[in-house]
């Protein structure tokens, strides 16, 4: 039977939307990374009382809660007070602790404040998660059914104390790795909600859910797996695929080795106007081999945008014109010819409209070299104009 994990972030602030919550996000993938699945989460503000009910009621129905928030040195900081409550315990001071916040700060010059020495209260019988970064420190207590982990709040404390303390105990505890995986998928060019309708209405295999995450420009699709049947898993991919197509731009990670070593030496050369040097900047994260150009007053239709590549002499080139009457020209030069096509643009935000641009571009270029249909039709960029040349 798979652990029941469940997560408790704590304080006013982000209770009340103040603080966004992105540790409890980041803690629930690192999790599913290793092969389990949160839960349950919950959210509670700086009232001792509550979190002293939320304790004792999740620690008759979880494996593994971990607490993130409160530990810090102020009057609201009480997640250490409310776990020794609940478990019937006092605070005692851990000496190991405080010598090492003292020196921590002798290290830099400074006089520890007393208000500090809260830090290193912890409930009778806690076991100590060194904080290598920070002040304070995590512990684990374990109550009833579950084992208690508390972090603290700053995310780069809490992603290496993570990694190098809790995740080895986690594994110890619950084995090496969980039997949740899950599979990756980048597309780009259709819509979230077009992707749900294409999707959510087949039949999917037991243990087999999907996820949606939209990180313009692209969608992150994922497979997540709670099964150890191959046979159902590569049908759920196979399915998967045939919908997505040829949208698919990268799998696991949203990175382009592949065609950054096919870029090589092919003496690429951008030229961008509406995109104003995002096509240049997303290029660069693959190689520094191509020559980039911005310039105002570039061809604003998909036949003269091709024409003016065709006269451009060059090898390989990649162009985004300037906006006209019916959208934006996009075209790509190769050693067949040129293809062109203008998409409309129904996006507001500048930063948004740059960054699809240059993706757009970006996907011809990707497709050409992939030996795939350079021009496709894409949900969230409807075309108007489409041009093919010999060259």
């Amino acid at each position: 039977m798979d652990p029941v994990i469940e997560l408790v972030s704590t304080g006013d602030e982000v209770l009340t939307g103040l603080i966004t919550d992105t540790n409890a996000g980041w803690l629930s993938q690192r999790l599913l990374e290793q092969g389990w699945q949160v839960r349950r989460r919950f959210t509670v503000g700086d009232d001792k009382a509550d979190l002293v009910e939320l304790f004792e009621q999740r620690s008759h129905h979880a494996d593994i809660v971990i607490v993130n928030g409160g530990l810090g040195p102020t009057s609201d900081d009480i997640s250490a007070e409310a776990m020794a409550e609940a478990a019937g315990v006092s605070l005692a001071l851990n000496q190991h602790w405080l010598e090492v916040m003292q020196e921590k700060y002798n290290s830099r010059n400074r006089i520890m404040p007393e208000s500090n020495i809260k830090q290193a209260m912890l409930p009778e019988g806690a076991e100590l998660v060194d904080n290598p970064v920070g002040t304070a420190c995590g512990f684990a207590v374990q109550h009833n059914r579950a084992l208690f982990f508390f972090t603290p709040g700053v995310p780069s404390e809490l992603k290496k104390m993570m990694d190098e303390e809790i995740l080895p105990r986690l594994r110890s505890r619950l084995g090496q790795q969980g039997r949740s995986q899950v599979q990756r998928y980048f597309l780009f060019g259709l819509s979230e909600s077009g992707l749900s309708d294409r999707l959510d209405s087949l039949p999917w295999p037991k243990g087999i859910t999907l996820g949606y995450r939209a990180n313009a420009p692209t969608i992150e699709l994922k497979l997540i797996i709670d099964t150890d049947d191959h046979e159902a898993i590569a049908q759920a991919e196979t399915q998967l695929l045939e919908q997505v197509g040829s949208h698919l731009v990268a799998r696991d990670e949203l990175t382009f080795d592949a065609l950054a070593a096919q870029l090589h030496n092919r003496d690429l050369v951008i030229f961008e106007d509406a995109s104003g040097g995002r096509l240049t900047d997303t290029l660069h994260t693959l190689t520094a081999e191509f020559e980039g150009h911005y310039l105002a007053g570039l061809p604003d239709s998909a036949d003269d945008l091709a024409q003016w590549l065709k006269g451009s002499g060059r090898t390989i080139t990649l162009a985004i014109g300037a906006e006209g009457p019916q959208g934006i020209p996009l075209a790509l030069l190769t050693e067949q010819g040129c293809e062109a096509q203008t998409l409309k643009m129904h996006f507001r935000d500048p930063l948004m409209r740059r960054r699809l641009l240059a993706f757009a571009a970006f996907d011809m270029l990707r497709r050409h070299q992939q030996g795939l249909p350079v021009i496709i039709d894409y949900d969230i960029l409807p075309r108007s104009e489409q041009v093919s040349l010999p060259r």
